[in-house]
């Protein structure tokens, strides 16, 4: 009868942890991904319209997060740059030096403490709006356990935007070479 009945529980969860017909596993961790970042902007949200008896320093910073807007007549000049896997903590920097027709120069880089990851920016970056720019370059990036310790490497037209209360403009393509499983957070701060 325990034989039974773990064979039949061993089949329920081998056919609920099956893909559903058609379900591409890189599409349903894609969709899990964004649901969680949509998930923390709400608890975000939600941390704002907290009481402020309640966290009144967390409140107090948030609020003024929401009141800061970039300010492009100090957009030029040295930037803090991070991708999450490096550091928040310890970032690197990139420089902004105005061109011509709206365009920006845009050269940074970051390095992990053992100079073995990295993220580096070259290109031209353009205000779109206060909370969105476009960049047009490459954006390279190492970190030795992510694709295999190869460097990953966004070429071409890509969007950064501030969303959110946040002080940084992310970019959107967010997925790393080494494909759906990996997400990178490459932030220029205001």
């Amino acid at each position: 009868m325990k034989l039974i009945q773990l064979l039949f529980i061993t089949s329920i969860v081998f056919i609920s942890c099956q893909p559903k017909p058609g379900e591409n596993t890189e599409t349903r961790l894609r969709e899990e991904n964004f649901s969680l970042k949509r998930e923390n902007d709400s608890l975000r949200n939600v941390v704002l319209n907290l009481q402020p008896a309640v966290v009144p320093d967390t409140i107090s910073k948030l609020d003024e997060a929401v009141k800061f807007t970039p300010n492009y007549s100090t957009f030029t000049g040295e930037h803090a740059l991070t991708l999450q896997w490096i550091s928040w903590n310890e970032p690197g920097s990139a420089t902004i030096e105005k061109t011509s027709n709206g365009w920006y120069k845009i050269s940074g880089s970051q390095f992990s403490k053992n100079k073995e990851n990295y993220l580096k920016i070259n290109g031209r970056i353009k205000p779109i709006n206060d909370r969105e720019l476009e960049f047009d370059g490459q954006i390279e990036s190492r970190i030795d356990h992510i694709n295999n310790g190869d460097p990953c490497i966004k070429s071409g037209t890509q969007k950064f935007v501030a969303s959110g209360n946040r002080k940084y403009w992310r970019l959107e393509n967010m997925i790393n070479c080494e494909g759906n499983l990996v997400t990178d957070y490459v932030d220029i701060y205001f």
